[in-house]
């Protein structure tokens, strides 16, 4: 419920404040669960990911928050999972059919650009056979970005989704460096091209 009511509030304040626009609905899977990998920018991402998927996320949150009561809190109320976690608790609600999000990039970018990614996103696509879904959120930065307290109201923030990455393996049980290592390029590529558009 908390995270449906969240959704609503969030929408609301996007639409009024922000004119907030998606690109790329249609490019969501409709027959399977998925991974949502998206830049990070702003301690608005996930709320603005959660407006633009019409479906609900299990977010990835890192760790360092999860050692304040109040953010403990919040998170649990929105089913959120510590980064600590992600092996065995995001497999399981994969497995279980639910979507998991998580921000490649690990923390908010200090500028804006795209930084390096990490491997957990390829991980669990791997694990799982979960297409990833890249997306791209603009305008947060400039919102809100990293170290800023209140944002800035009436700029535009928008997010692009992107045609779902599948992630295989082929033969070998193993998912040794080498394919953690295509599987994130891949991904990244993905994202700095919508980025790059326009």
């Amino acid at each position: 419920m908390w995270y449906w009511v969240l959704r609503v509030l969030s929408k609301l304040i996007l639409r009024i404040f922000f004119n907030f626009k998606v690109a790329g609905l249609e490019n969501i899977p409709k027959k399977t669960n998925f991974i949502v990998a998206a830049n990070h920018v702003s301690f608005l991402d996930p709320f603005i990911i959660g407006v633009a998927i019409p479906k609900r996320i299990n977010w990835l949150a890192s760790r360092f928050f999860y050692s304040y009561a109040w953010f403990k809190w919040f998170f649990r109320k929105l089913d959120a999972l510590s980064t600590g976690n992600v092996s065995e608790r995001a497999v399981f609600l994969l497995e279980a059919n639910k979507n998991v999000g998580l921000f490649p990039e690990g923390c908010r970018s200090h500028d804006g650009s795209l930084g390096g990614f990490r491997r957990g996103a390829a991980l669990l696509a791997f694990k799982t056979g979960r297409p990833v879904v890249p997306c791209v959120i603009k305008g947060a930065y400039e919102v809100l970005p990293r170290g800023k307290f209140f944002p800035k109201l009436f700029l535009p923030i928008e997010v692009k989704i992107g045609k779902p990455i599948y992630l295989l393996k082929e033969f070998e049980k193993k998912i040794d460096d080498v394919y953690l290592q295509k599987g994130t390029s891949k991904i990244k590529s993905s994202i700095e091209e919508m980025l790059n558009a326009g």
